[in-house]
């Protein structure tokens, strides 16, 4: 039997990468959290956490945070059998993303399901190609990622396919590509990146210039409004979908530097396989507004 104490102390250590933040978060003495993991260590036999040079679950912590998530998950479903009329009491979800997901339709697909179901949700935010590595890891539910092979133990559930475009502004592209976008005036030419994680660049140019996108000159601009507005502001070109910039095309802030050449990038909804009502209810929520999302995106091309 896992104290559920022991428990709690150490998702809020790993959720807030901080003895003193899970303590307040808990409402208790950072003592008393140490202390509490201390002996779930001791009952279990394991070390959950590395605590240098980041706090980080280990692979035995990584099996415990999968089963508080399905446990929460078991809970709630037996709550509501038990006792359908009484009112819930509020669950934190952990879902990962990608940034542009979640600037364009993710919040209008989650709202109305953390309303119905009472949930808090805590968003993680990363490259598509790295969202897997937090579920594998134990600290989300599910993430939107653009691998398609499931994480042991989980689903993975096709969103479709959304399309980024090379963009600049009007002015950047007078200045740098006067004469036409090619292999050479890119070599000329910034770009913007949005993480170190982001290879999107890397594949435009390598798939339709055969250049090495890490011999660029680079902005790095970890934000999604702030990405578009350092490209708006004629700092460097970069790749966006058109769901997320066609207010800007539409004014002529921006425009697109290769109509003809896009990167399509597949993303897919990936959770833990234990299926609960919550779990499917989110799964078809993602998935629907994702389509319309995505098929949206595709008919603006």
């Amino acid at each position: 039997m896992i104290d559920p104490k022991g428990l709690s102390a150490f998702i809020a250590i790993v959720s807030q990468t901080s003895f003193e933040q899970a303590a307040d978060t808990l409402f208790i003495t950072q003592s008393a959290v140490s202390q509490r993991l201390k002996l779930l260590e001791q009952t279990l036999g394991q070390t959950l956490l590395i605590r240098s040079p980041a706090i980080k679950p280990t692979p035995a912590g990584q099996a415990l945070l999968k089963y508080a998530h399905n446990l929460s998950q078991i809970e709630r479903s037996l709550a509501q059998e038990l006792a359908p009329k009484k009112q819930l009491q509020w669950l934190k979800v952990s879902i990962a993303t990608n940034a542009d997901s979640l600037s364009t339709w993710l919040l209008s697909a989650l709202a109305p399901w953390c309303q119905q179901h009472k949930v808090l949700l805590d968003l993680r935010v990363d490259d598509q190609d790295q969202t897997h590595q937090l579920l594998r890891s134990g600290e989300v539910l599910g993430c939107i990622s653009s691998v398609e092979q499931p994480t042991q133990g989980c689903t993975s559930t096709a969103l479709g396919s959304i399309n980024y475009h090379g963009i600049a502004s009007a002015d950047f592209q007078r200045k740098y590509f006067a004469k036409g976008v090619n292999k050479r005036s890119l070599q000329k030419a910034p770009t913007v990146i949005f993480g170190r994680h982001d290879l999107l660049q890397h594949q435009y140019l390598k798939q339709f210039f055969s250049l090495d996108a890490n011999r660029q000159l680079q902005h790095l601009v970890p934000s999604s409004d702030g990405y578009l507005e350092w490209i708006r502001l004629g700092m460097g070109f970069g790749m966006a979908p058109k769901l997320q910039m066609q207010h800007l095309l539409d004014s002529g802030d921006l425009v697109l530097i290769t109509p003809q050449h896009s990167i399509a990038v597949p993303l897919y909804w990936q959770q833990w396989g234990i299926s609960t009502e919550l779990s499917r209810s989110l799964a078809e929520q993602i998935q629907h507004f994702a389509t319309i999302a995505h098929s949206h995106d595709l008919n603006l091309n």
